[in-house]
This record gives C-alpha cells, structure tokens and sequence, in this order.
C-alpha cells in the first residue's frame, strides 16, 4: 500500500469498425434533423432509397465527376447511412487516399422531393426520389459525415481538431494523394 497515491481506472466508450474489403468508408448521408438551410425530411421518406442496390457518387454533385457508388444503404433511428465503394481512378484514389488520413469530407444526397414549409423557415420533406449521393468539403446536413475508416480503426477518443489541425492533415492528404497518382 502507497501513501499519498491513488489508482486510477479511465474507461473509454469506443466503437471500433473495419471495412470488411466490399467498401472504402461509411456515412451518414442525411438526418431528419434540420440542415443547413433548415430543410427536414421525414424518416419514412428513405423508405425508397432502401431498396436500390447502387446509388451513384459523385463528387461535389458534378455529373462529371462519377467517383463509384453506394451500397448497403439504411436508416438507423432517423438517419440514412450507406457504404461508399469508389471506382479505381485517378479521383477515386485519390478520394481514397483523403479518406484514409482522415480528412474530413462529408456526404450530401441529390433528389427530388415533395414538401410542405417548415416552422423553422425550411421545406420538411414527406416524399423524396434519391438521385445521388455526393462527397463534399461542407455537407448540407452537419451530421452528415464519414462514420467507419477505411482498413482502419475509429475509436472516437479524439477531442475535436483545431481548423489548423484539420488544414495540416487535409494538405498531407492532399501531398499524399498527389506521389498516389504520379506512381
């Protein structure tokens, strides 16, 4: 027995999920909760979407930039959540290669849709056609981000980053992704 010392136990909550090989990353893609615009959907309204085998992804919403697909698509409480397998090219690696360093990309959905306004100054959503699924730098929905790395492991521990630490390990990424597609 110490005097003058205690030990001490730390417990830490974690969720600890690795791709299984079939997907690079998982999202959440939207919520039911107001975004940006303070536009709601109605959770049943993914009803539909849950039925597609692939939903396409794109980058940034441009038709151009098709960087693979959506897969497994789910609600979970009053998410839509999906796995994102990206093509092999020279975006899809590099998106690839963004991801793995942990950059911050988000995701946001592309559809057409029949609402009513909102209290909150928004349109609430009842019926939606999902179009598309897009990465984005800033996702419409602020829940809207990357839930489960690819090959590696999340254990939420870290306390939010700093802008600067996100601008480091966004240009890294970006230095990283570049020697990817010259080799």
């Amino acid at each position: 027995m110490q005097t003058g010392s205690r030990e001490v136990t730390k417990h830490l909550s974690a969720t600890v999920e690795k791709s299984d090989g079939d997907f690079d990353a998982r999202f959440v893609l939207s919520a039911a909760t107001p975004d940006r615009v303070r536009d709601t959907i109605e959770p049943s309204a993914y009803t539909a979407a849950l039925r597609m085998d692939k939903l396409i992804a794109l980058m940034n919403h441009d038709p151009d930039k098709i960087i693979g697909y959506w897969t497994n698509l789910e609600t979970k409480a009053d998410t839509l959540r999906g796995h994102l397998k990206l093509a092999s090219t020279r975006l899809g690696d590099m998106l690839r290669e963004l991801l793995v360093s942990g950059v911050p990309l988000g995701a946001s959905i592309g559809f057409r849709g029949k609402g009513e306004p909102n209290k909150a100054g928004g349109v609430h959503f009842k019926e939606i056609e999902l179009l598309e699924c897009s990465l984005v730098a800033t996702p419409a929905h602020p829940r809207a981000m990357q839930i489960a790395k690819h090959f590696g492991i999340d254990l939420g521990v870290e306390s939010d980053p700093t802008p600067a630490d996100t601008l480091q390990r966004a240009k890294r990424a970006i230095l990283s992704a570049q020697r990817t597609i010259r080799n």
